[in-house]
């Protein structure tokens, strides 16, 4: 015969504290992961990855399904798009979604377009960000930071933009290389 577990009763400070607690964490880790992601973008060599396959053809850019003519996909709920671990806020969701979009272009650009971008994200999270890119360097770096992202590779941002924010509930689409320039924007649910 089995017995049910005694439900342990927590005194309303105990769960303050442990809220305080859980906070203040979260804070730490947040300027630790950001230590780390400044030392990280502080090397030239970061984006630096080279991959060569000799002989073999590289494959064709794959053609992204237009999922915002299905009928079934609009009804979907939106994918939860993370912070990231370099920021830290007590409630994520209620920040709006940008997607930011990544042009493929030299390293010592992209590092410098992506220092500003996360320093100002860190100090004061403005919102949750779906990086959108042309090229498949910055995606390792913005995966160990919790990032969400897309790479797109030459198909067109018009041609992806809708499902982007159909799939991310993205509100606009802004370019990562000119700060402040808003390239598309959308309703609440795209439709």
């Amino acid at each position: 015969m089995t017995t049910k577990p005694d439900l342990v009763a927590a005194s309303p400070g105990l769960v303050r504290r442990l809220l305080r607690e859980n906070q203040q964490m979260g804070q730490r880790l947040a300027q630790y992961e950001f230590g780390k992601m400044q030392k990280e973008l502080g090397n030239k060599e970061l984006f630096d990855l080279e991959i060569q396959f000799p002989g073999i053809a590289p494959a064709r850019t794959p053609r992204i399904p237009p999922v915002t003519l299905d009928p079934v996909a609009r009804r979907l709920p939106a994918i939860n798009v993370p912070l990231g671990s370099i920021a830290w806020v007590q409630n994520p969701q209620t920040l709006p979604v940008l997607g930011i979009f990544v042009p493929d272009c030299p390293q010592a650009t992209l590092r410098k377009a992506l220092h500003g971008l996360l320093i100002a994200h860190a100090t004061e999270p403005f919102a949750r960000m779906v990086f959108i890119c042309e090229s498949l360097r910055p995606i390792p770096f913005l995966g160990r930071y919790k990032f969400a992202y897309e790479y797109i590779g030459a198909t067109a941002l018009a041609e992806v933009a809708e499902r982007m924010a159909l799939r991310y509930a993205i509100t606009q689409i802004r370019d990562l290389l000119q700060p402040g320039s808003v390239l598309l924007r959308f309703k609440s649910k795209p439709g």
